[in-house]
């Protein structure tokens, strides 16, 4: 058996050099007037979006996770698929912030957005799993609202093609729903 409190804590580890990683992909200017900042405007919305992502995720883990008394392999392994999905979001937002209007980019910070939620759920599955006399936010959660998540997703991949900033809009309305989800499921 793992040792909780040691997996909590490398995953605080990484979550946090994540989030400080991307801001290292906004460049200063080449000029000192406020003007010169509009090239970086994109690059700076990716960030923030996927800054809040971030530390949406960080405080969804541990809401997760509070109440947890056992973590096994399977939990472990979960994690540790959830955490190397969660550390390629620096790359795709620097991608995305260089071509916002390219649906390659767009598309792959979408597929690592979809990838984090799914991994996520299995970690949560994982977690019940080991710990079935424990309230999880996912025994919580009618399967309406993981339904929505994916629909948006979902619809966030088809409207792609078509309009590829749909993926930061998908990922702002997803960390809306989820956000709505912790606070329904703390009062709870």
């Amino acid at each position: 058996m793992m040792n909780k409190t040691r997996m909590e804590a490398l995953t605080d580890g990484i979550i946090a050099i994540v989030a400080t990683i991307m801001v290292l992909e906004i460049h200063a200017p080449d000029s000192f007037t406020f003007a010169s900042l509009r090239d970086q405007v994109t690059a700076m919305i990716a960030y923030v979006i996927s800054f809040a992502l971030v530390i949406l995720s960080w405080y969804s883990y541990h809401l997760l996770f509070q109440r947890a008394k056992r973590v096994d392999l399977r939990v472990y392994l979960a994690n540790a698929a959830w955490l190397l999905v969660l550390s390629a979001i620096p790359f795709a937002t620097s991608w995305v912030g260089l071509f916002p209007n390219h649906w390659q980019p767009e598309l792959t910070y979408l597929v690592i957005t979809t990838l984090w939620a799914l991994l996520y759920t299995v970690t949560s599955m994982a977690l019940n799993r080991a710990n079935p006399q424990v309230n999880t936010p996912v025994n919580h959660e009618p399967r309406l609202n993981i339904f929505i998540r994916y629909f948006i997703l979902l619809g966030s991949l088809i409207i792609l093609p078509f309009w590829p900033p749909i993926a930061l809009v998908g990922t702002l309305v997803l960390m809306g729903v989820s956000l709505t989800m912790n606070l329904i499921y703390e009062e709870k």
